[in-house]
């Protein structure tokens, strides 16, 4: 069985709960994993490979810092990513886009690291784009119109790593800060994750 899209958000997080309230409510083929520490995550993503699901949109909504995610204080880096994530590529199986958009995620060194140790890890079948800020973020509630959901990051830049199949690095790329306007807009094509 197939969906377009996973999204992934941390339950221990008021703010993460308040984004995921209606974020998708009503849309098909979006499949939600709320998970309030990291163990919880494998569990569901464990019951998603038992279910025969994939993905080719992945939107984790967590807190963040250069170079990792948090499931309830607890970090992923890129070396977590390596060491214990391996498992779920199965559910990535042809071209995947994979968004993080936890404050910082993408800063600096690390963050590059962590956007290859992500696609390195999920990307291995058919590749695709692994992407997050390098700045703070403010997390908008469900319930607002249009952009209700999102992470709006006002100042920074969005970094890219393009993988071929067997998560090959292809290119890097970076987008060179964004006016209001530009963040509008990409909040709502933002959607398509």
């Amino acid at each position: 069985m197939s969906t377009s899209k996973l999204y992934i958000y941390d339950t221990s997080s008021s703010i993460d709960r308040r984004q995921a309230a209606g974020r998708f409510s009503g849309a098909s083929k979006v499949t939600t994993i709320g998970a309030g520490s990291v163990a919880e995550l494998h569990t569901k993503l464990g019951e998603c490979l038992a279910q025969q699901l994939s993905f080719n949109r992945v939107l984790f909504q967590t807190h963040g810092n250069s170079g990792m995610i948090f499931f309830n204080h607890v970090a992923i880096t890129a070396d977590t990513l390596r060491s214990a994530f391996g498992g779920y590529r199965q559910l990535f199986p042809g071209r995947t886009k994979m968004y993080f958009d936890g404050c910082n995620v993408a800063d600096g060194a690390a963050g590059w690291t962590f956007l290859a140790a992500a696609g390195e890890v999920f990307l291995k079948n058919g590749g695709g784009i692994t992407m997050g800020y390098t700045s703070l973020g403010s997390g908008l509630p469900g319930w607002v119109p249009v952009i209700g959901g999102h992470t709006l990051h006002l100042w920074g830049d969005l970094r890219f790593i393009d993988f071929g199949a067997g998560a090959v690095e292809a290119s890097r790329f970076t987008t060179d800060g964004a006016s209001m306007m530009d963040l509008v807009s990409a909040a709502k094509s933002l959607e398509s994750f």
